[in-house]
C-alpha cells in the first residue's frame, strides 16, 4: 500500500499528468458526466468529507480505470468478466483511495501550505502531451486537448496546484523503514538453515501377523469396536433458509425504476461498434518503428513492453472511437484491420503503434430484451438490506409454526425436506438438495444433527447473514450388523489391526536402539536396513515435499544428534537429525534480499494505515449517497460475472 500512496501522491507531476491526460482518459473519460442530470447538486456526490466531495464522474472515472487493471492482473481481457464480488471489492477500495486523496489535501490546507504560481506553470509546461512537434508547450495544443476532455484550465491548474501540495506533505513517507541486521540475520538462520538426517519408514503393512484369528478373537474385536461395523444413521428433516439470493428473487422492482435504470445506462445498452487495443506511445519515430517491426516478428504484449520501457503502454478493452481522447489514433484504430500491428501513425500526442485484438460489431438492447437483468441489478443491490429488515418477520413466522408449513411464501424463505446422513449425502449416494452454497449446507447438515427429534424449531443465523430453521421430525439410527454378515470385514480389521501393533513393536524397538547409538548402528544388518535413508537435508525454504508434514515440523524440533519417532496413516517413522547445516551461498543472497525488502515492506505497510485513521479521524466522510455509488458500480461494470456458488437448490 505504501508504493501505491507514493506513486499516487509523490512521484514527479509529469509522469502522472501524462498517464491520466493521455492514458487513464482511453477508459475513463468516455463516461462523460452521464450522471450530472440525476437531481439536485446535493444528491449528485458519493461521500463528503469536510468541505470536499467526490462525485459520480470522479468516481467513475477511477474505477473505470481500476477494473482493466485488475483484470489483467488475474489474467482476463475483459473486465466484464470480473467476478462480482471482485467488482465489489476494487469498488470499495478506489472509493477509500479518493478519500484518502481528499483527506491529504485537507491536511495540506491545513499545514498552510501555498503552492507558488511559477510551479504550477513549470509543471504543466513540462507534460508532454501539451506539447508541439519540437517538444515545446504550445497553447492552442493545449487548449485542444483540454476541450477534448471536457477540462477546464482551472480545473487542471486546481488538480496540479493539489497535487504539488500533496507530494510536499508526503515526500519521503517511510523511506527511513530500515530492516535491523540482527532481525533479518535470525529471520534468515531460521529459514534457510539445513538439517541433516537420517530416517527409515516402517509401514503397517510389513507387520507380519504369525497366526489366524480364533473366534473368540474375532468376537471381542467385534465387541470392541461396533462403530466399524454399524448402518449408516439419516435422518429425515425439514427446513427453511433465506439468503439475499433467495429473498432477491421476491423483490418487486415497478417498470417506472427499470426504465429510469434503462436510460441511466443508455450507453450499455446502445453500443457502437468497440475495440479491444494495445497501445504503445514513443516519442521517437525510430523506436516506434523499431517497436512495430518486433511486435509483427511474434513478440507477445507483455514481451514488447519489457523489450521497450520506454514506451507508453496502454491496453484498452472494448473502446468506442469516442472514448480515445487522441483523434488521429482513433481514427487509425478504427479503420485497421484486427489482429495486425498498425503503426508507426504520427498523432499529437507522439508516434503510436497499436494492435486491434477484438472488434465487436454494433449492437441495441431494447428495454424488454434488458428487463430481466436490470430487475436482477436493483433485486440484487436491495437483497442483503431486505434479508436483514425481513428477519424478525421470519424469526416470528418460525415461532408461530412448529410444522415449518405456515412460512409465508413472500418473504423469500426457501423450503426443502428430506432424507440425509452426517455427511449430507442421500440414501442413494447423491447431495442432499439443500439450498444454498457450501458452507451453508454444512451449517444445516450440522444443526441437523445436534437438534434433538421433535425438537421446537428457532431461527439459526447462518454464514454470510442467512437464517435458516430445522425441524428434525425422524431419526433412523445406525444399527449394528450381525456378526456372521460382517465377519469378513472384521477379519479383515482385526488383521490390519494386528500388523498395526506388530508395526509398531517393531518400530519402537528400533527407536529404543538408535536413542542408545544413532539410527545408523541400529539399522544395521536389519531386514529394514535396506530402507535407510542417509543424509538427507531440509530447510524451512526447501522442504522435502515427499515426506509428511507432521514429520517435517518434528524434524525442527529434535535437536542434532537425537532421534524421534513419528505415525502417518499408514506408517511409523523413524528420524536421527545428525547435524545442522549452514545455508547455500545462493540461499543466503536469495533469501536474504527478499527477507529484507518483504520486512521493509511490512513495516512501510504499517505508515498509511496510520495515516488513513489519523486522516479519519480528522476529516471524517459524510453523507454517503450508497444508492449513487452502487449506480457508479452497477455502470461500471454491467456484465460482471456473479460470485460463484455452490449446492443444490
Amino acid at each position: 500500500m505504501i508504493i501505491s500512496l507514493r506513486h499516487l501522491f509523490v512521484d514527479s507531476w509529469i509522469g502522472r499528468a501524462a498517464a491520466l491526460l493521455i492514458f487513464l482518459a482511453f477508459i475513463g473519460w468516455g463516461v462523460g458526466d452521464v450522471y450530472s442530470n440525476l437531481g439536485a447538486t446535493g444528491s449528485n456526490e458519493i461521500v463528503r468529507i469536510y468541505d470536499r466531495s467526490i462525485t459520480p464522474d470522479d468516481f467513475s472515472r477511477a474505477l473505470s480505470a481500476q477494473l482493466p487493471a485488475v483484470a489483467k492482473q488475474i489474467g482476463l481481457a475483459d473486465p466484464s468478466k470480473l467476478p462480482k464480488s471482485e467488482v465489489e471489492q476494487i469498488a470499495r477500495q478506489t472509493l477509500q483511495n479518493l478519500v484518502m486523496q481528499n483527506e491529504i489535501q485537507l491536511a495540506a490546507d491545513r499545514a498552510g501550505m501555498m503552492v507558488p504560481d511559477d510551479l504550477v506553470r513549470q509543471d504543466i509546461f513540462a507534460i508532454p502531451a501539451f506539447h508541439d512537434a519540437a517538444g515545446k508547450f504550445d497553447r492552442s495544443i493545449f487548449n485542444d486537448r483540454l476541450t477534448r476532455m471536457g477540462l477546464t484550465e482551472g480545473k487542471l491548474i486546481q488538480v496540479i496546484r493539489e497535487d504539488i501540495a500533496s507530494r510536499g506533505l508526503l515526500q519521503g513517507i517511510g523511506q527511513a523503514v530500515v530492516a535491523p541486521p540482527s532481525l533479518t540475520e535470525r529471520m534468515l538462520s531460521f529459514d534457510a538453515n539445513q538439517r541433516v538426517f537420517d530416517m527409515v519408514e516402517i509401514p503397517f503393512a510389513s507387520g507380519t501377523v504369525t497366526a489366524a484369528p480364533t473366534d473368540e478373537q474375532l468376537h471381542r474385536f467385534y465387541d470392541n469396536h461396533p462403530q466399524m461395523f454399524r448402518t449408516t444413521e439419516y435422518r429425515h428433516a425439514k427446513m427453511v433458509v433465506m439468503t439475499a439470493d433467495s429473498v432477491a428473487k421476491t423483490i418487486e422492482v415497478p417498470d417506472d425504476v427499470l426504465h429510469r435504470l434503462y436510460d441511466f445506462q443508455a450507453r450499455t445498452y446502445d453500443m457502437p461498434e468497440t475495440r479491444t487495443l494495445q497501445v504503445l506511445t514513443f516519442t521517437d519515430q525510430a523506436k516506434a518503428a523499431a517497436a512495430a517491426t518486433a511486435w509483427k516478428g511474434g513478440l507477445s504484449w507483455d514481451d514488447i513492453q519489457k523489450k521497450f520501457p520506454e514506451a507508453a503502454a496502454v491496453a484498452l478493452p472494448s473502446v468506442r472511437q469516442s472514448d480515445i481522447p487522441n483523434p488521429e489514433l482513433a481514427k487509425a484504430a478504427f479503420a485497421a484491420q484486427p489482429d495486425r500491428i498498425s503503426g508507426p501513425e504520427k498523432t499529437g500526442m507522439g508516434w503510436v503503434v497499436f494492435n486491434i485484438t477484438a472488434v465487436v460489431a454494433p449492437h441495441k438492447t431494447t428495454f424488454e430484451q434488458a428487463k430481466g437483468d436490470l430487475k436482477k441489478q436493483v433485486q440484487t443491490q436491495e437483497s442483503a438490506e431486505a434479508l436483514q429488515a425481513r428477519q424478525k418477520q421470519f424469526q416470528d413466522a418460525v415461532a408461530g409454526s412448529s410444522t415449518l408449513e405456515q412460512i409465508p411464501g413472500d418473504l423469500g424463505a426457501v423450503p426443502a425436506a428430506g432424507t440425509l446422513d452426517s455427511n449430507g449425502m442421500t440414501q442413494d449416494g447423491l447431495p442432499a438438495p439443500i439450498p444454498g452454497d457450501e458452507t451453508l449446507r454444512q451449517a444445516i447438515v450440522h444443526q441437523v444433527f445436534t437438534q434433538s427429534k421433535g425438537a421446537q424449531p428457532t431461527v439459526v443465523n447462518g454464514p454470510n447473514g442467512t437464517f435458516f430453521s430445522v425441524l428434525v421430525d425422524e431419526v433412523h439410527p445406525g444399527t449394528l450388523k450381525p456378526f456372521d454378515s460382517v465377519r469378513d470385514q472384521v477379519v479383515q480389521a482385526w488383521t490390519a489391526e494386528q500388523k498395526r501393533r506388530a508395526a509398531n513393536l517393531r518400530a519402537t524397538a528400533l527407536f529404543g536402539n538408535a536413542k542408545s547409538g544413532t539410527l545408523r548402528k541400529a539399522m544395521d544388518g536389519q531386514p529394514e536396513a535396506s530402507a535407510l535413508r542417509q543424509d538427507v537435508s531440509v530447510s524451512r525454504v526447501h522442504p522435502d515435499q515427499s515426506l509428511p508434514q507432521n514429520i517435517l515440523r518434528g524434524i525442527f524440533d529434535l535437536k542434532p544428534g537425537t532421534t524421534g519417532m513419528f505415525e502417518t496413516p499408514d506408517a511409523f517413522w523413524l528420524v536421527n537429525v545428525t547435524a545442522d547445516r549452514p545455508a547455500s551461498a545462493e540461499d543466503l543472497k536469495s533469501l536474504g534480499t527478499r527477507l529484507v525488502d518483504d520486512y521493509r515492506q511490512s513495516m512501510q505497510s504499517d505508515i498509511p494505515m496510520v495515516l488513513s485513521a489519523a486522516m479519519e479521524k480528522a476529516f471524517p466522510p459524510s453523507h454517503i449517497n450508497m444508492a449513487l455509488y452502487n449506480q457508479v458500480v452497477a455502470a461500471a461494470a454491467p456484465a460482471s460475472a456473479p460470485a460463484p456458488e455452490n449446492g443444490a437448490h
